[in-house]
C-alpha cells in the first residue's frame, strides 16, 4: 500500500501557535490542528504547504520563508492504522496571520482559529504527535544549525 503524503504549516508568533478547530462534519470533528491537507500528484511538499495554507486561511505565504520541522504520522479515523506522513513546515513571525475562514476556499473545514501557547494546547483535543512537535518548537530550537 502506498503511503499518502500530507502537508501542514505551523505559524509561530512569539511563544504562541496558530491552531484551528476542525469543523464537526469534517475529518476529526472538534479536534484542533494546523492548516493542513493532502499533497497533490507531482506536487513538491513545500508548494503543497503554501497551497493548503492559502486554501484554508485565505492567506498567502508566497514571500514567507517556510522551515521544514518534521514528519508527523497520520492515522485512520479510528486511530489504529498509519495511513501516511505529514510534512510539517513552520513560519516564525512578529505579525499575526489571521485566517479569514469566510473567504478561504476551504474555510468551512474550521470553525475557529486562534493563537495558543504549547501549555494551553495541552488541554485541547489535538493529535499527540502534533502536540509533541509544538512542545519541541516552543523551546526555541535553532533549526539553522541542523
Amino acid at each position: 500500500m502506498e503511503t499518502k503524503r500530507y502537508v501542514g504549516v505551523i505559524v509561530k508568533k512569539n511563544d504562541k501557535f496558530l491552531i484551528c478547530k476542525r469543523n464537526n462534519p469534517g475529518l476529526l470533528p472538534g479536534y484542533w490542528s494546523i492548516p493542513a491537507g493532502k499533497i497533490e500528484e507531482n506536487e513538491e511538499p513545500q508548494t503543497g504547504a503554501r497551497r493548503e495554507f492559502f486554501e484554508e486561511t485565505a492567506l498567502s505565504l508566497n514571500n514567507e520563508e517556510l522551515k521544514f520541522v518534521g514528519l508527523i504520522p497520520r492515522y485512520t479515523r479510528d486511530g489504529k492504522k498509519a495511513k501516511g506522513l505529514m510534512y510539517t513546515y513552520m513560519i516564525e513571525t512578529d505579525k499575526p496571520f489571521i485566517p479569514d475562514l469566510d473567504e478561504a476556499i476551504d474555510g468551512e473545514e474550521h470553525t475557529e482559529c486562534g493563537y495558543f501557547t504549547a501549555e494551553e494546547i495541552k488541554n485541547m483535543r489535538i493529535d499527540v504527535f502534533l502536540m509533541k512537535l509544538l512542545e519541541i518548537l516552543s523551546n526555541k530550537f535553532d533549526f539553522s544549525t541542523i
